[in-house]
């Protein structure tokens, strides 16, 4: 297959994520990543698949981050939505978790309107409860369906994996992908989880 896309600017600037694009993810200072998000550009181009060509039109979500840590050593892994809803607002929300099982305070995100103008998001603000669970060839159980709510927002969404085969074979275990948004509000969006793997998977 080839894809060849052209994303152009929207009505809605870039987002720097965390305190004015450092996003902190653990207690140490450098347990944190520089991150910035365009959240909605317009996208149009075309597919070939097997020498057929579809042309297609939508919105990307572009992320860049970079850093030099990995996680603490009490962090397991994230879960990590970026969802575009049907009244034009954004939500991206990365859930930290420890070792425990638990949610910690460095889990973040951010709110962004149909104008553009954004609001940071704190764990308080945001409700999550996996509601299903895949498992991988590998054996790795996965959360691929969630009940996400932002009271504060409005929102109370069900977000589920588009197809539940979208783990990446990497060094790291890790599924990435595709997800369906209802509830409240229809969308689309995109999803990654870390941390599943048990030692030597």
């Amino acid at each position: 297959f080839s894809l060849q896309l052209t994303l152009k600017s929207g009505n809605k600037p870039m987002v720097l994520q965390g305190d004015r694009g450092l996003s902190q993810k653990g207690a140490a200072p450098g347990n944190a990543s520089f991150y910035y998000s365009f959240t909605r550009l317009p996208t149009s181009g075309e597919i070939s698949i097997n020498g057929e060509r579809f042309g297609v039109q939508g919105n990307s979500w572009f992320d860049r981050e970079w850093s030099s840590s990995a996680l603490a050593d009490d962090q397991a892994g994230w879960d990590w939505f970026a969802l575009q809803l049907d009244d034009g607002r954004d939500l991206m929300f990365y859930r930290m978790r420890g070792k425990d099982g638990e949610a910690q305070r460095f889990s973040r995100g951010v709110l962004v309107e149909a104008d553009g103008e954004s609001e940071a998001l704190t764990l308080g603000d945001v409700e999550l409860v996996p509601t299903r669970y895949w498992q991988s060839a590998k054996g790795i159980s996965y959360p691929v369906a969630w009940q996400l709510s932002v009271p504060k927002a409005g929102f109370d969404l069900s977000v589920q994996a588009t197809f539940d085969q979208q783990t990446m074979d990497t060094a790291v275990a890790y599924w990435e992908g595709a997800v369906d948004v209802t509830g409240t509000h229809d969308g689309v969006g995109y999803l990654e989880l870390s941390g599943y793997a048990k030692d030597g998977d």
